[in-house]
């Protein structure tokens, strides 16, 4: 009788448990992602292929930069960052924002990220001191600071001297096109297509992978979505691998991930040439031991805020 009464009471608390769970589980998904930075799982957005598996509505929502996605995160708007800059998430974390890395989006050259010069300006890497008093786009707290600190280190030009002016991409190259910067630093195919129409690249692609400089793009969520919903957060990494496959297999649907990156097909494979989509094996050795865990530890990024358990 008492292992009846035992039993009966083991399948009510397990019953009771899976309740919780099925009341906390999202009615929705929320994520966060970049126009004109084309990855393969926009074949699946543009699909629904993310609603079938998560069971659920998923709303994908465009940003500028990888620090407003973090900043919706924080207000209860965004559930999950996909390929958010790996600075933007290191600056939250750092300042205890509650949210997780659980995986690697890309690996990316500067092809992706750069910063880019007038013409008329005549400013080059061999003259690139000139940039001092001068004013110059970037998009703060984001990969391309990143790649703008990185970049006057190498051509040797003091950024404390120059008159640095807060603008996303887009207003960057759209500032450099019109002669109201003399560089623009940025992310994004189109935005850099457009800066490059009047400048060039302060540092070639090769140039800037000599120096060490590569970018890396993560996928985040909240803590609060992560505690609730493991299930949909393990369904939405097991997806963007198969998309990831897929690519790597030449089976992706180009015309689908081109309309969602709104991007011209041909300026978008120039762009997917530049990066890197790892296997789940290749992503769980970059964040234990590889490229993520380096730069995370050479940042002083705090400990416990990755976890690979999500990962295929």
């Amino acid at each position: 009788m008492k292992k009846i009464i035992s039993t009966i009471l083991g399948m009510m608390i397990a019953f009771s448990l899976n309740a919780s769970v099925a009341n906390a589980a999202a009615k929705e998904v929320r994520v966060a992602y970049f126009l004109e930075w084309p990855s393969p799982n926009l074949e699946d957005m543009n699909k629904k292929a993310y609603s079938k598996a998560l069971g659920v509505p998923v709303k994908w929502t465009n940003f500028s930069n990888g620090v407003a996605m973090t900043d919706a995160m924080l207000a209860g708007d965004i559930d999950i960052s996909y390929s958010q800059g790996l600075m933007p998430y290191i600056n939250a974390v750092k300042a205890k924002a509650p949210i997780k890395l659980v995986d690697v989006a890309m690996e990316y050259g500067m092809g992706g990220t750069t910063c880019v010069t007038s013409k008329k300006s005549g400013i080059t890497k061999a003259n690139a001191s000139e940039l001092e008093g001068k004013k110059v786009a970037v998009p703060l707290g984001t990969m391309a600071e990143y790649v703008f600190t990185e970049s006057m280190k190498i051509v040797g030009a003091d950024r404390k001297k120059m008159n640095i002016i807060a603008m996303d991409p887009e207003e960057g190259a759209a500032a450099l096109v019109s002669g109201d910067v003399v560089m623009a630093c940025l992310f994004g195919g189109n935005s850099i297509k457009s800066a490059t129409s009047v400048g060039t690249r302060l540092l070639t692609v090769d140039e800037a992978k000599a120096g060490g400089i590569m970018g890396i793009d993560i996928v985040s969520v909240t803590n609060k979505f992560m505690k609730e919903n493991p299930g949909m957060l393990k369904s939405f990494v097991e997806l963007t691998h198969e998309a990831n496959e897929r690519y790597r297999n030449g089976k992706s649907d180009m015309k689908a991930m081109s309309k969602e990156s709104e991007m011209k097909v041909a300026d978008m494979k120039d762009t997917l040439g530049g990066f890197k989509f790892l296997t789940p094996k290749e992503t769980k050795k970059s964040m234990k031991s590889g490229n993520l865990a380096k730069f995370l530890k050479g940042l002083d990024t705090p400990g416990g805020t990755v976890t690979t358990k999500f990962l295929p």
